[in-house]
């Protein structure tokens, strides 16, 4: 199962199916980049002396990077046009995963970071990304 996203059904020459709601939202999160969100800023947190918000903020933007990167990489299809809205969802995707299990937001007092945003968001963006038309 590649990571681009099928909308049309080639049942004529044998061609993948049209992905259904439930593998749109598989293929729109980048689990492989925010599993390595959590492992990065897991390991910095156990850390003796871990780095500032400044470190987690730039391998934040790190990620942000490799996320688009990445989905680019993966959902590119020669044959096909450019994974530009699957591009920017994942990476928003990515951006609302880091939000919500942590990273450099819950060392903000108050205002920035609050658990219970944080999860509805992600069950919020998770639902519904699975709706957003792909070309």
């Amino acid at each position: 199962m590649g990571r681009r996203i099928n909308t049309i059904s080639y049942q004529a020459t044998g061609g993948p199916d049209a992905d259904n709601f439930a593998s749109r939202i598989v293929k729109l999160i980048p689990a492989d980049v925010v599993a390595g969100w959590l492992a990065v800023t897991s390991a910095i947190r156990s850390a003796h002396t871990p780095p500032g918000v400044a470190a987690l903020w730039i391998i934040f933007g790190i990620g942000v990077i490799f996320a688009a990167a990445w989905t680019w990489k993966q959902a590119s299809d020669p044959n096909k046009a450019k994974p530009v809205a699957q591009t920017i969802v994942s990476t928003f995707a990515f951006c609302v995963w880091a939000y919500a299990t942590g990273g450099p937001l819950p060392q903000w007092p108050g205002t920035l970071y609050n658990p219970l945003y944080a999860t509805l968001a992600l069950v919020f963006f998770t639902l519904a990304s699975g709706l957003v038309p792909m070309p």
